[in-house]
């Protein structure tokens, strides 16, 4: 079960009153700034629960106030508490008569209002010294703003409250902790960084891709992932691998560096992944609001032993990989010789060859649950060489951010494909294509997805999207299944009943042969017994 209290050393996300996000690292002894919201120390919020509401305190004080859930739901929908003791009826009606008797409901407008920007008395410079005063953590200064607006009697009460919840999304120093998940850091990442970075996936991307490659608990599932690692966070967080308590403290780093020194553990043959990428090394960047760091990684974390990384090269052509060369062996005696440097440099290139060994042996042995694809490179280069390396069933998800290359994708799966390839002597005799997929009679049902979800504006006669909704890629998912195509020709024996025997409407000899040929029955369906007796009937 995943920590329900803020820890240190953890990534949050706080939700700031203009509705924006900002995620922050909780470091303690230090002062966390939100801008033009102010700013408050860290270890105000230590060990405090999630999804709560706080005002950060004015100057000079220095510290949060915990807002309750009803002054926070009183301050969205707008009044005080005078305003809900009175009990007015709807928002925009009012009595046209004196009383209810003389006339009915009527609904307020704002037809003979006028908006005039010097109905608003304060300065932008006197807005600009009341901010620097900061009392009552923004609310007075609305209050003033409400108190100098000289149309504020002639605005409805709706109107109103549109008012009051802008000024106070501007203006009141107020914020939410929320826990950094992979759903809300693809928000984030989505509304303010650069959607290009993480391939412009949604959160019903993510979902769906999951859903449809079958990732559960203790599968193995190989990975392409060109995302800055987005898709292994979501993959990881499945599979439980993201539950990890950072700390900073001296214990866990000798616990640490005892788990680098003896790396000779078992590798873990379940609940595992196994990234393909084409540098060097990974681009594993996102992984750091989870507690893991892939330049200096926690041996404590589960993705330290449960993540296996290779590149492309290792895996196609591990000769010519000069990290696959095996060290030259020293023997005890001329090791003892050596300084200790130089002694520690041939410890860790031996074991990194070890370590780099194992994992290449264990992914060219395939087995693999689930393949998911979330990247730049060709589709159908990456299926090529990672389809075999999967078991039977296993499931196939590529995400692409255009739907040509995922329709041709398709087309290299479909029917007429594996009717060519079969005609052809599964490939034999035909010149090996850089561009084909291998054998298409590996994959059955590809299917294409779209999964992007628009917000739509309903109304009489105005239904479209929401024409202010962020555009940018489609998102298109192929998916398939993994078979294993049955070796030499296959023979169906044993009697058909798939079909209706024709009625033969030839002469009798015909019949008789018919019924001789056929165990002595007559081209004619036989009647079951019940049809017989409601005839006879």
């Amino acid at each position: 079960m995943p920590e329900e209290r803020i820890l240190p050393y953890t990534y949050l996300l706080l939700r700031l009153p203009s509705g924006a996000p900002r995620v922050v690292r909780l470091i303690p002894d230090v002062t966390i700034s939100l801008g033009k919201f102010g700013s408050f120390p860290s270890n105000a919020l230590l060990y405090r629960p999630y999804n709560l509401t706080f005002d950060i305190l004015d100057p000079p004080a220095a510290g949060l106030r915990l807002v309750s859930a009803e002054e926070v739901t009183r301050d969205i929908l707008g009044g005080g508490e005078d305003a809900e003791a009175e009990g007015t009826g709807h928002y925009d009606l009012e009595i046209a008569g004196d009383s209810e008797e003389d006339g009915g409901e009527v609904m307020r407008t704002n037809k003979e209002t006028i908006d005039d920007p010097l109905s608003q008395k304060l300065s932008w410079v006197e807005i600009e010294q009341l901010k620097k005063q900061g009392t009552g953590s923004g609310r007075d200064l609305i209050q003033r703003l409400l108190d100098s607006h000289t149309a504020i009697h002639q605005k409805t009460p709706f109107a109103l409250q549109k008012y009051t919840l802008r000024k106070t999304k501007k203006f009141l120093r107020r914020f939410t902790a929320l826990p950094l998940t992979v759903a809300s850091l693809i928000t984030y990442l989505l509304d303010t960084k650069e959607p290009m970075k993480i391939l412009e996936m949604r959160n019903e991307t993510i979902a769906v891709m999951l859903s449809l490659g079958n990732v559960h608990y203790g599968g193995r599932y190989l990975v392409i992932d060109e995302s800055g690692g987005l898709l292994v966070s979501a993959i990881a967080e499945r599979l439980g691998l993201l539950e990890h308590m950072p700390t900073e403290s001296e214990e866990s780093r000798e616990e640490d560096a005892a788990r680098k020194r003896y790396p000779d553990t078992p590798l873990p043959t379940a609940n595992t992944i196994t990234l393909i990428h084409p540098n060097e090394q990974p681009n594993l960047s996102l992984l750091k609001y989870f507690s893991y760091d892939t330049n200096s990684p926690s041996a404590s974390h589960p993705l330290h032993t449960h993540l296996r990384t290779l590149n492309w090269l290792q895996l196609v052509d591990p000769n010519t990989d000069s990290s696959l060369e095996k060290p030259e062996e020293i023997s005890a005696e001329t090791l003892a010789t050596i300084k200790g440097g130089k002694r520690a440099a041939y410890w860790r290139k031996y074991r990194r060859w070890e370590k780099t060994s194992r994992i290449v042996a264990e992914a060219q042995k395939g087995g693999f649950d689930g393949l998911l694809i979330a990247a730049f490179m060709d589709l159908k280069g990456i299926l090529r060489h990672t389809i075999p390396l999967l078991k039977g069933s296993a499931q196939i998800v590529a995400y692409s951010q255009n739907r040509e290359s995922v329709i041709e994708l398709a087309d290299c799966y479909s029917a007429t494909r594996k009717a060519e390839w079969m005609n052809e002597g599964e490939g034999e005799g035909v010149m090996e294509d850089q561009d084909a997929v291998g054998d298409p009679t590996m994959v059955l049902a590809p299917t294409v997805h779209e999964t992007r979800v628009r917000k739509w504006q309903v109304l009489p006669g105005r239904t479209h999207p929401v024409m202010t909704a962020r555009g940018g890629a489609e998102g298109v998912i192929f998916a398939g299944t993994r078979v294993l195509p049955a070796e030499g020709k296959v023979e169906a024996r044993g009697r058909f009943r798939g079909q209706k025997k024709r009625k033969n409407y030839g002469d009798g000899d015909s019949d008789e042969e018919a019924g001789a040929g056929g165990g002595g029955r007559s081209g004619i369906m036989p009647t079951s017994p019940l049809k017989r007796v409601k005839a006879e009937i």
